[in-house]
């Protein structure tokens, strides 16, 4: 392998206010990538997509800040209206955890562009790796079920979008 196509993550301490056992997630929009942690201990890499630039009447940009997954859905519709891309809907969208409003990290089966920004805002994620993010995370999806959200007793695990 060459070392120009070998990206190395920049690893990040553990957020305030989080306990030294708990489960998050670091997504560096620079990088194109994310990176799950158990506290300080790295356990999971991979490469994403993150939402692109748009316009100004259509911004697309993943926004930046720390939020906890809020719902998790083993598939769901997502769809919109924008003036640059018109309508869209696509069914099945596999393994989603949302964590700020209509925001998710989820799988996405229509492309193959990880490490390049291409979103309309969500962070993509190839779909077996959103489904090991997906088990992975809190708040855990109960056996049988479709989709959880998260609790007071069952919070979900953190997620870190930063540039």
């Amino acid at each position: 392998m060459r070392k120009d196509h070998l990206l190395i993550p920049d690893l990040q301490a553990l957020p305030k206010g989080l306990d030294p056992w708990e489960r998050w997630i670091d997504v560096s929009v620079s990088q194109q990538m994310l990176v799950a942690y158990e506290g300080t201990r790295p356990v999971y890499v991979t490469l994403v997509s993150s939402g692109r630039k748009g316009t100004k009447e259509d911004p697309y940009e993943t926004p930046r800040g720390r939020w906890r997954i809020y719902s998790k859905h083993v598939s769901t519709t997502m769809d919109g209206s924008s003036a640059t891309d018109g309508n869209y809907s696509i069914q099945d969208v596999p393994w989603t955890m949302f964590f700020s409003g209509s925001y998710a990290l989820h799988g996405a089966f229509w492309h193959r562009s990880f490490g390049a920004v291409r979103s309309h805002g969500c962070v993509n994620l190839g779909p077996s790796d959103a489904r090991w993010l997906f088990h992975w995370s809190t708040p855990l999806l109960p056996e049988g079920w479709h989709g959880v959200n998260a609790t007071d007793e069952s919070p979900g695990s953190t997620v870190v979008v930063r540039d």
